[in-house]
């Protein structure tokens, strides 16, 4: 299977809806970057590509394609016009006083502020799964877990404001 980045897929929430994704980027061929939106959707009535990527996203982070490779999540279509409007993430990478910031791809932006050291995470690689039960969750089918919290959106986009100063 040969994915690519725009690739919209379904993630099942329970037997009548589903969630949507979207592989955002590919910095390498371990793992890829997705997007996962709010929205739940009746599972027969799947809206086009053009209205799924104006949704709010609620999850973005890496991944490997376990879910896609045994069809547990199923692309639907390719949209990329949207992906390179979608802020990604920043990360550290060393330990206190030499903390150094990453960009998505794991290239050297420069070395961390102190005070930036605690609001910037550790880059990650979450199992699909994971991402399919925050959604789970989200839509109250499942019990909301603390480590769903580092995979919502906004806390990407604090990496963003503490790096960028946006």
């Amino acid at each position: 299977m040969k994915l690519k980045t725009g690739d919209i897929f379904t993630i099942p929430i329970d037997d009548a809806r589903i969630g949507l994704g979207q592989i955002v980027n590919i910095p390498n061929k371990n793992n890829f970057i997705i997007i996962v939106f709010k929205n739940s959707y009746d599972k027969n009535k799947i809206p086009s590509l053009e209205e799924i990527v104006k949704s709010e996203v609620l999850f973005l982070g890496y991944t490997l394609d376990a879910k896609l490779y045994h069809k547990h999540w199923v692309i639907i279509g390719n949209y990329a016009d949207n992906v390179a409007s979608i802020p990604l993430p920043y990360f550290k990478l060393g330990t206190s006083p030499d903390v150094n910031i990453i960009n998505y791809k794991g290239d050297f932006v420069r070395k961390a502020k102190q005070e930036e050291d605690k609001y910037i995470e550790y880059k990650t690689v979450t199992a699909p799964v994971e991402y399919e039960l925050a959604l789970k969750a989200y839509h109250n089918v499942v019990d909301w877990e603390e480590d769903f919290n580092s995979l919502l959106y906004k806390e990407t986009l604090n990496s963003i404001k503490v790096v960028e100063g946006r």
